[in-house]
């Protein structure tokens, strides 16, 4: 009898610790940042963009975080043409863009030569910018 309870909480235990481990907080992931109410997202430049589609809340101020991490000529710079934006991106340093998308809608960009390829989604509410959970990458803060 009191084995079988021992066996029970640990198998309850175990469940739980499974549970936490896969839909708990991941390392190295984070919400996009609040303060002044700034969604901030982190990007990695490295045969492409990591995350490539970014999930933002439209009418609300953007930084994203471009880190570098290569010295492919094609990834020196990142342009959003919709925004009127062509910004340099020297090799291994992280370098913020930032606008704010005015209207819900898609916000392409691309590297210099036009092979790279992101967008940024801007969404009506605060439920657009909890999609990026976990994307992007906080050792390269």
């Amino acid at each position: 009898m009191i084995g079988d309870v021992i066996v029970a909480i640990l198998g309850v235990g175990l469940i739980v610790g499974e549970l936490w481990y896969f839909l708990g907080p991941q390392p190295g992931s984070k919400q996009p940042t609040r303060s002044d109410d700034v969604q901030e997202i982190r990007v990695v430049v490295r045969d492409g963009y990591d995350p490539d589609t970014i999930f933002v809340e439209a009418g609300r101020p953007v930084r994203l975080l471009f880190h570098r991490d290569e010295t492919a000529e094609c990834s020196e710079r990142v342009v959003f043409e919709s925004l009127g934006i062509d910004q340099v991106l020297p090799a291994f340093e992280t370098t913020a863009v930032e606008f704010t998308p005015s209207a819900a809608g898609d916000y392409p960009f691309r590297c210099g030569k036009s092979v790279l390829r992101g967008r940024v989604v801007a969404q009506i509410g605060r439920d657009g910018a909890r999609a990026n959970l976990g994307k992007g990458h906080d050792k390269h803060a």
